[in-house]
């Protein structure tokens, strides 16, 4: 299954969900729909009292558990009588399976939803059985994030994990059996980010068999969750990987994390541990640049001063503009018009000192190079923020409107370098 594929099956196991907890009471039984936690439990009290039901297994507090997981007796019995039926009365069977199921250690529980015979039904079952695990219902499973992620299988994976059920290599021998490559990578670093504490060597190579770009992010993901939770262990260690591709990756999320925290501390990591790859490297001070100038500009471009590669000075410079850049001083979001409104306005900034533009002014227009009034409305908000940005010492007008008045007014503001200082 791709991952346009996976994304809209768990879409549709979500509709399918919101549609059955909003049917009317007298809705018809082949409604499709998933069967919540309720619902199962709703569909079980209606069983004879013996626990039995028409078409499904015997409980197993009634035959004590179900055959060993290698079992063909085992197999089939899930696989055709969890599937059977359609619509709403197969996802109410799959429902009581994975209640059943749930008395199983993980690993039995799991090859009977392995014998499923498509996909979907193996899904269902797995969100039916994280919902028994977890004790929340399934709507609640999927508003938590881990299904849109990684899939049913990985977020039951995560599940067991988590709450020490499997280990580190049981929950990725799920992944790659349950989650496409696409989705794989993030989950692989989840997992990972755990087995990194004692064998690092170990969670690198839980990601061989991806390749590319989907390998780069799961080793900058990794590096990320590990540095978090233990920075300098996860240093020293990928200071001494030996494979230049792997220690870039590694470092470079590592960096990551290390420049949300402390920019300068980044910088200095990143002179002490320079990546091997120019591009990555240029990458790398680009991102510090950028968050560093968003707190203390002025000490991002004395340390891009001080750079002598000029790839990574560029990059520095151009990461600084992005984040400080020249204009006035004004930050614009996109209003209920369509028409830009002033955000919130630098301190010492141009605008801050004229006192011209406040905070939930509308632009109507702006001047281009030429000094043409161009409609603020006809031109996308990017091409807009490019016109009131420019070179230090130039002017720019704009016509803009206070909040609740139809009257503009124009104003004319010197573009300066936007200075941000720390807090």
């Amino acid at each position: 299954m791709n991952a346009k594929t996976a994304t809209f099956a768990l879409l549709g196991l979500a509709a399918l969900l919101l549609g059955l907890l909003l049917l009317p009471a007298g809705a018809p039984e082949n409604a499709p729909s998933i069967a919540s936690a309720g619902e199962a439990a709703t569909e079980k009290s209606r069983s004879p009292s013996d626990g039995s039901a028409p078409g499904l297994p015997e409980p197993v507090s009634k035959r004590g558990s179900l055959p060993p997981s290698g079992s063909k007796t085992a197999v089939g019995a899930a696989a055709s009588e969890g599937a059977a039926g359609s619509g709403r009365q197969r996802e109410l069977r799959l429902a009581r399976l994975a209640a059943r199921l749930a008395a199983l250690p993980p690993d039995q529980a799991l090859a009977q939803i392995a014998a499923l015979p498509d996909q979907e039904s193996r899904d269902i079952a797995m969100l039916e059985l994280l919902s028994e695990w977890t004790g929340a219902s399934s709507l609640e499973i999927i508003r938590s994030g881990d299904v849109w992620r990684f899939g049913a299988g990985g977020a039951l994976a995560v599940h067991l994990l988590e709450s020490g059920k499997i280990t580190p290599e049981q929950a990725a021998a799920m992944s790659r059996q349950n989650t496409d490559g696409n989705r794989r990578g993030e989950l692989y670093a989840r997992i990972g980010a755990q087995l990194a504490a004692t064998d690092p060597a170990a969670a690198v190579a839980m990601g061989n068999d991806l390749e590319g770009w989907g390998r780069r992010r799961f080793l900058e993901s990794l590096a990320g969750r590990w540095s978090a939770n233990s920075p300098e262990e996860a240093k020293r260690w990928i200071s001494s990987v030996a494979d230049p591709d792997t220690r870039d990756g590694l470092l470079a999320g590592l960096l990551e994390t290390e420049t949300r925290r402390n920019p300068a501390a980044a910088a200095a990591m990143l002179a002490a541990l320079p990546m091997s790859d120019a591009s990555s490297g240029a990458r790398a001070v680009s991102r510090i640049a950028s968050e560093w100038a968003s707190k203390d500009t002025i000490a991002a471009m004395q340390w891009s001063s001080t750079l002598t590669d000029q790839v990574q000075r560029s990059a520095a410079e151009q990461g600084i503009r992005g984040a400080a850049p020249v204009g006035v001083g004004a930050m614009l979001t996109r209003g209920a018009e369509g028409l830009p409104v002033v955000g919130n306005v630098v301190p010492g900034s141009p605008a801050a000192a004229s006192g011209a533009l406040q905070s939930g002014d509308t632009v109507v227009a702006v001047t281009d190079a030429s000094g043409a009034w161009v409609d603020a409305g006809k031109v996308s908000q990017r091409e807009l923020i490019g016109m009131v940005r420019g070179q230090p010492n130039t002017q720019v007008s704009l016509q803009v409107r206070s909040a609740g008045s139809s009257a503009t007014r124009v104003v004319t503001l010197g573009r300066q370098q936007i200075i941000f200082r720390p807090q």
